[in-house]
């Protein structure tokens, strides 16, 4: 049967070539959507997705919160939860007022230390498929905010010397070096953040960028390995909407995230 479909794949000849043609027709065949039926459909899509998502809320509340809220040491006020964390395992885990996960993250910890920490602050938002190597210490800080499918690591995971991996050791102490994202800190979308580093308060970090030394307060760092494109400071003046903006006024007198 490989053998087969290889040779269709293929087209090698006339016939088979024929029969690959049928599969693609057949393969790309739809049902024509008449105009009048199309809000009827748009309907049934919003309703599909709403009654989706509200189960997948009224999971998280009676049973995945719970369940994450006990694996912690503390958990603040309105944690906002879109999945059950994967946590694997010893790590302490302690989580400020007002965070935001908005999907799936994991926290793995090796066996180096007896007490590793992972500190989330409060108003800190939490991509989808962000994972945590905590093997001493990894903080974030109030208000910082790390886009989806971030790596933060304060260790390698392993020896550095090929030998000791191979007699399976772990990683050794002076290997594991903590890590600390600042207050109101941006990590882009697939950031890698190494072992030992601090991004500076206010921070942006580009997307896809490795982050293998410190990042000074309110720099815009970005590339493999990041380096600073450059560091306006810190904010001068007001806080307010540019003037085209359709964003509301009260968005130019709140207080940012503290």
């Amino acid at each position: 049967m490989a053998a087969l479909l290889l040779k269709i794949r293929r087209a090698e000849t006339p016939g088979y070539a024929k029969v690959k043609r049928v599969i693609i027709v057949l393969l790309r065949m739809h049902i024509p959507i008449p105009q009048f039926a199309k809000p009827v459909l748009r309907s049934i899509y919003a309703c599909h997705w709403s009654v989706a998502r509200a189960c997948r809320r009224l999971c998280v509340f009676f049973y995945e919160e719970p369940l994450f809220r006990s694996r912690c040491d503390r958990v603040g006020q309105r944690l906002f939860l879109w999945a059950l964390p994967d946590v694997r395992g010893h790590a302490h885990i302690e989580i400020g007022d007002d965070v935001s996960i908005s999907g799936k993250i994991g926290v793995s910890s090796g066996r180096t230390h007896e007490h590793p920490k992972l500190f989330i602050g409060s108003k800190v938002t939490i991509g989808s498929n962000v994972g945590f190597v905590v093997n001493e210490e990894v903080v974030v800080e109030d208000g910082a905010r790390i886009a989806s499918d971030c790596s933060i690591r304060d260790s390698d995971s392993h020896p550095l010397d090929f030998r000791h991996r191979l007699a399976g050791a772990p990683a050794f102490s002076s290997e594991i070096k903590p890590v600390r994202i600042c207050r109101n800190a941006w990590i882009g979308t697939g950031c890698t953040i190494c072992k030992g580093v601090t991004v500076g308060e206010g921070a942006i970090i580009g997307s896809r960028s490795v982050v293998m030394t410190d990042i000074p307060p309110y720099a815009r760092a970005a590339g493999n390995p990041a380096r600073v494109l450059v560091n306006p400071g810190p904010p001068k003046g007001d806080f307010l909407v540019p003037s085209l903006d359709r964003w509301p006024l009260k968005y130019a007198t709140a207080s940012p995230a503290c």
